[in-house]
């Protein structure tokens, strides 16, 4: 499959994008509330429309093939896709615009973070608010993620630089990291130096032993997620503008995407092969801990997708044992590249 266009859904720039694993169907959402859903080949199916609103977040359940969550503004959907025009239910508990949204393991629970720094938590069952996670956030709530194989935790990013883990059933925070102390980088390079680590995205690996955080200063943070509480590996000195988006393709094959209109693929198993054998590149402006992580960048990367412009969102996705990307962008359109 070469790189193809999904084009004559949206008629405003594309915010969010997700593939069904169950279908391969495409949801795409954009600004001025279009959600339009394409076929595992590329076909507009159905084009949704809720006007004075964006689309901001698009994720399709894993054990349901017909079920989607669509944010809205401040509105949680769930829609089924076989009747895209009937809404089958809408949460309206958060209290500003939704960044993104999430799902637990087993799909008991749904997470929607805002730009009023709150985490709201459904349970699917009762379509209620299990519970409200909040005074810990600052600023805008980016993104959220559910720890895998801990059913009670959730991870949440924001505008603050905060990185907070919470047991949301207490609720209560159990930990949180500061990415400006942790990445106070020393480098010369000076994309590293210019942004604050805002975090944009997090994303676990298959198995839940990695996490990954998307920073705005250009680094991609991996963490340790093996134990309770997570401990920083290494930093990939990753792209020269923010980065946007990061997804875990398994265990250790990783994709982000940034502001710089560049697609990494990085196999972080690499890392490990790193440490071992002690390798280090010289640059007597860095410190150790530098070196070691734009050693580990040059190691781990391994492929390079040059787009035409700032990535919004992707979507990995498998279809006959190869992997592609779905990327949403500045347009109104969607475009494809492998990633093999």
């Amino acid at each position: 499959m070469a790189v193809c266009h999904l084009t004559g859904g949206h008629s405003s720039p594309v915010l969010c994008v997700d593939v069904s694993p169950l279908s391969g169907m495409v949801a795409s959402g954009s600004e001025n509330g279009d959600l339009c859903l394409w076929s595992s080949t590329g076909e507009l199916l159905h084009k949704f429309s809720r006007p004075d609103t964006d689309c901001t977040s698009v994720l399709f359940s894993r054990e349901k093939s017909n079920t989607l969550y669509a944010a809205f503004g401040a509105e949680v959907l769930i829609i089924d896709t076989s009747q895209p025009d009937s809404v089958l239910f809408v949460f309206q508990s958060n209290q500003d615009e939704v960044n993104q949204v999430a799902l637990d393991d087993k799909e008991q629970f749904l997470a929607a973070c805002d730009d009023s720094g709150e985490i709201k938590v459904f349970g699917l069952g009762d379509r209620k608010v299990f519970k409200t996670l909040r005074f810990k956030h600052t600023n805008i709530c980016s993104t959220v993620l559910f720890r895998s194989k801990r059913p009670w935790e959730v991870l949440s990013g924001g505008l603050d630089c905060r990185l907070v883990h919470w047991d949301f059933s207490r609720p209560k925070c159990l930990n949180q990291f500061n990415m400006q102390e942790l990445h106070s980088t020393t480098s010369d390079v000076s994309a590293y130096m210019i942004n604050p680590p805002f975090i944009h995205h997090l994303a676990r690996s298959k198995d839940g032993s990695l996490t990954a955080c998307a920073l705005e200063n250009g680094l991609v943070a991996v963490m340790d997620s093996t134990s309770k509480h997570l401990q920083e590996k290494f930093c990939l000195h990753a792209h020269q503008q923010g980065v946007a988006q990061v997804h875990f393709t398994s265990d250790t094959m990783l994709v982000s995407g940034g502001n710089d209109a560049r697609i990494m693929v990085w196999d972080l198993s690499k890392a490990e092969q790193h440490d071992m054998q002690g390798e280090v590149v010289a640059n007597g402006d860095s410190s150790p801990e530098d070196r070691r992580n734009e050693s580990i960048t040059e190691v781990c990367r391994v492929k390079t997708i040059a787009h035409p412009l700032k990535v919004n969102w992707l979507a990995p996705f498998l279809r006959e044992e190869q992997w592609f990307v779905v990327v949403a962008d500045q347009t109104s359109d969607l475009t494809v590249y492998p990633l093999s």
